[in-house]
């Protein structure tokens, strides 16, 4: 092989690899639509895609965790939801009972079904979160009230009734307990079962702080309300009361007093927990308002990051053919220039 033919290699081969550079940068902008090495083509407007493209980042990660808040916020609602509907069919239950032949063994499966959806609604979980623990979020609020080995909060009433009364709830001396003898637990012992030091020693394994969300720079809001909240705590007593207070063993009048009571407190509850579904719907307007504004800020940022770093896609596909075509001839010359022999023309 001569000098000269060796000389056509060597070009050949620095054309063909300069080629394949080009075109695969080419590919690259037409896959990304934007160009493949910012800082050779931009200069010093480099540093303002930089921060162009930071900014659109951190409204990103903004907004997917507002996106996340909003989420629980949902769960909340969709949890306090079940509980006013429960709250209000259980007080339907308790009035249509009070003076049915059968009334006593009505509200006492009223209520311990009404106590077991309620624990499993402030039980509820999302994305491994107990969403009514406030900060305690590893932790489901209320231990079962029915579990075989009895909770705190089951021995607590207990303890509390045969204090009140000298018999348990299933004992033959509660046919005797008068109306205002009842009146007088449940205004008294029974309703101290339910303030914030019992519940939290007896009741609830929930934080009473609720967690916090940084919605903007300068603002944040509480993304949950939890289960030591008093409306829980209120609705609870109502329910634990007609379920474990000796319904079917009390006389009528001590029974009607009960049902009276049980009705109040449930139906109060029920319109607070309306007043706290409406204050985690301004805290879910907030994010929603918030998540809109950063997303019209990066629909402004993306428009003058495409004027920056955006390609033209028909001149890169008019590129990338260009080169394809170029490489082709390309590999076919040095095809032919490996073939060159004085072999040949001897």
């Amino acid at each position: 092989m001569t000098i000269s033919t060796l000389s056509l290699m060597r070009s050949s081969y620095l054309s063909v690899a300069e080629n394949q550079k080009r075109l695969s940068e080419a590919q690259i902008e037409q896959s990304t639509g934007r160009l493949s090495n910012i800082g050779a083509a931009l200069g010093a407007s480099t540093s303002q895609a930089i921060d162009l493209r930071a900014a659109t980042d951190r409204n990103s990660v903004e907004i997917e965790l507002n996106g996340l808040a909003s989420s629980e916020l949902k769960g909340l609602q969709s949890g306090l939801t079940s509980l006013t509907d429960l709250a209000h069919s259980f007080t339907a239950t308790l009035i249509g009972a009070r003076n049915a032949q059968n009334g006593q063994q009505v509200v006492k499966d009223a209520a311990k079904n009404a106590l077991k959806q309620m624990q499993e609604i402030l039980n509820v979980t999302q994305d491994g979160k107990a969403l009514f623990s406030g900060i305690n979020t590893s932790t489901s609020p209320l231990a079962d009230y029915f579990s075989a080995v009895p909770p705190a909060s089951k021995n607590a009433i207990d303890s509390a009734f045969l204090s009140e009364f000298g018999t348990p709830q299933n004992g033959s001396a509660v046919s005797n307990i008068t109306a205002a003898q009842m009146d007088t637990f449940i205004n008294g012992n029974f309703k101290t079962q339910f303030d914030a030091t019992n519940w939290s020693s007896n009741w609830s394994n929930a934080g009473s702080q609720n967690r916090q969300i940084r919605i903007a720079d300068s603002f944040q809001a509480q993304i949950s309300v939890n289960a030591n909240d008093q409306v829980f705590r209120n609705l609870t007593m109502a329910i634990t009361m007609a379920f474990d207070l000796g319904s079917g063993s009390l006389n009528q009048a001590a029974f009607e007093k009960l049902v009276d009571k049980s009705a109040s407190i449930a139906g109060a509850a029920s319109a607070d927990l309306g007043d706290v579904s409406s204050s985690l719907g301004i805290v879910q307007k907030q994010i929603t308002d918030q998540n809109n504004q950063l997303t019209q800020r990066n629909d402004i940022l993306n428009q003058t990051l495409t004027r920056l770093e955006g390609v033209d896609q028909f001149e890169v596909a008019t590129r990338i053919n260009t080169l394809t075509t170029q490489l082709e001839a390309s590999y076919s010359l040095t095809a032919r220039i490996n073939k060159l022999s004085l072999l040949n023309y001897l």
